[in-house]
C-alpha cells in the first residue's frame, strides 16, 4: 500500500489506542478500589494492560510524527544543495 494511504489507517490505530489504554485504565482503576481481593487484583492486571495500550498509542503517534519530518527532511531544497555541492 502507498505512505498516503496507509498513513491515515495508522493515525487511527494510533489515537484509537491511546483512548483504549485512557478508558481501560479508569474502569481498571474503579476495579482496585474494591473490598475483595481478586477485585484488587484484576483491576492491577487491567491497568497494566491499559497503561501498555497507552504506551503503544502515544509511541505510535511519535512515530508517525517523525516519519513526517523526515519525509520532509529528505526533500527539501536545502538538502538537494547539499547533495548537489557534495
Amino acid at each position: 500500500m502507498p505512505y498516503h494511504v496507509l498513513k491515515p489507517i495508522c493515525l487511527i490505530l494510533a489515537v484509537a489506542a491511546l483512548v483504549f489504554g485512557l478508558v481501560g485504565m479508569a474502569l481498571s482503576f474503579l476495579a482496585m478500589m474494591s473490598q475483595n481481593s481478586t477485585d484488587v487484583i484484576a483491576g492491577a492486571a487491567g491497568f497494566v494492560a491499559g497503561a501498555i495500550f497507552l504506551a503503544a498509542g502515544l509511541l505510535s503517534l511519535t512515530v508517525l510524527s517523525l516519519a513526517r519530518t523526515t519525509a520532509t527532511i529528505a526533500k527539501s531544497p536545502e538538502r538537494e544543495l547539499f547533495e548537489a555541492s557534495a
